[in-house]
């Protein structure tokens, strides 16, 4: 026959509190590596886009440079 538990032996026990700590702690290093990995993927686009910028500006400054030219 089942048996009901008896009220003194509901709550957390201390390896449910261990596990629960431990869950909290591997919680919190995953999510602040998330968000390093992806601010830092962020910046690292946002950098490609300028140098490409800078780089497209300077050949066309350079080209409209060389096409006013009159040899």
């Amino acid at each position: 026959m089942i048996e009901p538990r008896s009220m003194q032996e509901r709550g957390l026990r201390p390896g449910h509190k261990l596990t629960v700590v431990a869950a909290a702690v591997i919680a919190a290093i995953v999510a602040y590596w998330a968000f390093a990995s992806i601010l830092g993927i962020v910046a690292f686009l946002i950098k490609t886009v300028v140098v490409i910028a800078i780089i497209g500006g300077v050949l066309y400054l350079v080209m409209r440079h060389a096409g006013r030219r009159k040899l």
